[in-house]
């Protein structure tokens, strides 16, 4: 999903300097390589205030539905979202929101009036934070996107958000077609509890839903911009290109977060969100990302940045706005704010570097179109290529760790990979963090890669994946896996596969063994490359490892039939 257009060396220097006559209040950190990996990451020209935007609407430009401002030049919203309402209510300050406006450089905030959760459906008096939190975006010369949350269940349809007809008909009366304000009909369709599928069917439902609240504010005269959701958690704004809604200023959302959610360069991919992006874009619907983070899904791990970078560096160049989640002092890495930082920023309305969070700084500096270097992170050593790679599978019998080293995204990077007794010994397993052996939750566990440093490992046929786990004493241990080829470069694995204390053997020596084998269920990239005739080389590996002791060793990893 990611196509760069460098700009002229006169282009960057005036940008720079605008930059630093502008000086902002927290201090930045130095220009990195990121500026020149992705050149859209730095400056903000379409930044622009409802002052000077005025109202929003959506037009083709050069082929694609773009964000325009009253005038019909493009216009990119980059802001944040707040957590749910009915859970810190106390963000809703006139401090937070000049913080943002002013300091941060933000033009936009959106409002996450969750419905279910305990929520509006249960506790509709959330809604007047709703409405103050529309007064102080407008006192701010703020756009603010009115959030109409659902999440559980996933069908917008159920009886659970029946009120909101009546929610956006109350606030479109408050607020006649008032230039600030953008309606988010439903925050994030999916298959919980009876919802809707991932597919045409449930888009068709979504739009069945949609529809006669975009008919309600056309006729009440509000032109607002609208924006909906789609199917998977708002991960398949393609579906609604190949059937949107019959208006002209609806846009459709997508949320993603860096650390679950790769790029894409192509749009072809429906298991990719970028791709998705990429498609609906192409094919005459307008996007905005309305929610992202820049940890797991989950809202914990991370945060990954250089992912993030990819992100925005696509969404800057396409003209797509964003949103980022979340403005609140929530104990979790997707979080902007620390767990001990008052949501009111006090009298000065700024929040210091210190009472954010790594997430927090990294989305100011890219909301102002800063740089922002990552500070240093220890990086492990190069793997020693391997001596004797003839057996075509990893025996580790030459000594070295034959390529595999922890991988430059790994969460956990302080394991520490060795040859030892012509094993790869990984040390430091359960004191780095790398101890979640759930089948779901593999992302927090430390991620290793094996480049086969130009053997070559044909597995057209074979079925499965197995490696011999040796250890001082019986343990737990969690595995999931990645094979990569040329053109297979990612699917995300279905499962971590694991092996018990019970399935352990003693072994002469006195160390213990369990032999752990991952199928096609476990691996979706092992079945596409194994099934594919025309591009069947694995190239690299990637294993995401979890152990209930510090210290396991793997051995004879290897792809059988």
């Amino acid at each position: 999903m990611l196509k760069t257009v460098k700009r002229s060396c006169m282009s960057l220097a005036l940008i720079i300097a605008m930059v630093l006559s502008i000086l902002p209040i927290l201090p930045q950190a130095s220009v990195t390589a990121a500026s020149s990996d992705y050149p859209h990451l730095i400056g903000n020209a379409n930044v622009k205030k409802p002052s000077v935007g005025g109202k929003l609407q959506v037009l083709n430009k050069n082929g694609v539905k773009t964000l325009s401002d009253k005038d019909g030049n493009p216009i990119q919203l980059r802001g944040m979202s707040t957590h749910g309402l009915q859970w810190f209510p106390e963000v809703v300050n006139a401090n937070a929101f000049a913080a943002l406006s002013n300091d941060w450089g933000a033009n936009v905030i959106r409002l996450a009036m969750y419905v279910g959760e305990d929520g509006y459906a249960t506790n509709p008096a959330v809604k007047q934070s709703v409405i103050n939190g529309i007064n102080y975006a407008i006192a701010n010369d703020l756009y603010v996107i009115v959030d109409w949350h659902m999440i559980n269940p996933g069908n917008p349809n159920d009886s659970v958000y029946s009120g909101a007809q009546s929610f956006f008909n109350e606030i479109s009366s408050l607020y006649p077609n008032n230039k600030n304000i953008i309606y988010e009909l439903c925050n994030e369709p999916n298959g919980e509890n009876n919802g809707v599928s991932n597919d045409a069917a449930g888009w068709a439902q979504v739009k069945s839903y949609a529809t006669p609240i975009v008919e309600l504010l056309r006729k009440k005269g509000n032109d607002n911009l609208i924006i909906v959701g789609s199917p998977f958690w708002s991960q398949r704004p393609d579906l609604a290109a190949d059937n949107p809604i019959n208006d002209l200023n609806t846009m459709y959302s997508v949320h993603f977060y860096s650390g679950t959610n790769p790029v894409s360069n192509v749009e072809t991919d429906r298991n990719n969100v970028m791709s998705n992006v990429r498609y609906a874009l192409s094919h005459g619907v307008g996007v905005f990302a309305t929610e992202w983070g820049t940890s797991l899904s989950t809202g914990n791990t991370g945060p990954y940045l250089a992912k993030a970078d990819a992100w925005l560096n696509f969404l800057n160049q396409n003209n797509i706005s964003w949103i980022n989640f979340s403005l609140c002092n929530k104990d979790e890495v997707a979080s902007a704010l620390n767990s001990s930082t008052n949501l009111n920023p006090g009298s000065d309305k700024v929040w210091s570097e210190n009472e954010l969070t790594k997430s927090g700084q990294y989305v100011r500096a890219r909301i102002k179109g800063l740089d922002y270097a990552t500070p240093e992170e220890p990086q492990p050593n190069k793997p020693t290529p391997p001596l004797d790679f003839s057996s075509g599978f990893w025996d580790f019998n030459d000594g070295t760790t034959q390529g595999f080293g922890i991988n430059a995204d790994s969460p956990i990077t302080a394991v520490q990979i060795e040859n030892v007794n012509k094993a790869l010994q990984l040390r430091g397993l359960k004191t780095s963090g790398s101890i979640d052996l759930s089948e779901g939750n593999f992302w927090a566990n430390a991620r290793l890669s094996a480049d086969v440093w130009g053997y070559s490992i044909n597995i057209y046929g074979h079925t499965k994946l197995t490696m011999d786990v040796i250890s001082p004493t019986p343990t737990n241990v969690s595995i999931a896996a990645i094979p990569q080829s040329n053109s297979h470069g990612w699917e995300n694995p279905t499962r971590a596969v694991r092996v018990s204390t019970n399935q352990f053997v003693a072994q002469p020596g006195g160390t213990y063994k369990a032999t752990l084998t991952i199928s096609f269920n476990d691996s979706p990239n092992f079945k596409i490359i194994a099934t594919d005739s025309s591009d069947s080389i694995v190239r690299n590996l990637l294993l995401f490892v979890g152990s209930s002791s510090d210290n396991v060793s793997l051995d004879n990893i290897k792809f059988v039939k």
